[in-house]
């Protein structure tokens, strides 16, 4: 009977370890991050650029850092970086006042432990052709100017909609 209780409580702590080292080596779900840009941003305004940040379809409300990071593809210059603040529920956002012409934002986002860097082009007001064509140009020269360079990219070109409001697959933002 001894030998019995001992063969099976050997069975019951073996199980237990197993479970405890399946649980371990699960992934925590990936942070996922939406850039929002308003489709009505009128040139010489504020506007108000926002990410959502989720992780699990949960909200993230404990983000280390959400760093929005602004070229202007049209005029090909250095990007200009503002850290966002939390409004609530996820998002985070920044005031910034666009000119007229076509723009990438990147938000470098830091939470729970991951770093994640979702970017999109977008055009405010009515960019002209050759605005339109500078930017096709400079958007694939974009060197990330927060982490040493980390995050560097082609930005494919914007094929389809005309709004401009695409993210960086491609999709439609509406």
């Amino acid at each position: 009977m001894k030998k019995w209780m001992i063969g099976l409580m050997a069975v019951l702590l073996l199980a237990a370890c197993s479970q405890e080292e399946e649980a371990a080596n699960e992934l925590p779900e990936m942070v996922e991050v939406e850039i929002m840009v308003p489709e009505d941003a009128v040139p010489g305004e504020e506007t108000m650029l926002q990410a959502e940040v989720m992780q699990g379809g949960e909200a993230v409300d404990d983000a280390n850092e959400v760093l929005f990071e602004i070229w202007n593809d049209a005029a090909g210059t250095e990007s200009e970086r503002v850290e966002a603040s939390h409004a609530e529920n996820g998002i985070y956002e920044i005031s910034y006042t666009f000119e007229e012409s076509v723009y990438t934002v990147q938000a470098h986002t830091t939470a729970r432990d991951m770093h994640v860097m979702p970017k999109t082009q977008f055009h405010i007001g009515e960019p002209t052709d050759e605005q339109i064509a500078a930017a096709e140009e400079n958007a694939g020269n974009q060197e990330s100017s927060h982490m040493g360079g980390h995050g560097e990219g082609e930005q494919g070109e914007d094929e389809g909609s005309n709004d401009g409001h695409e993210d960086e697959e491609g999709h439609d933002e509406h």
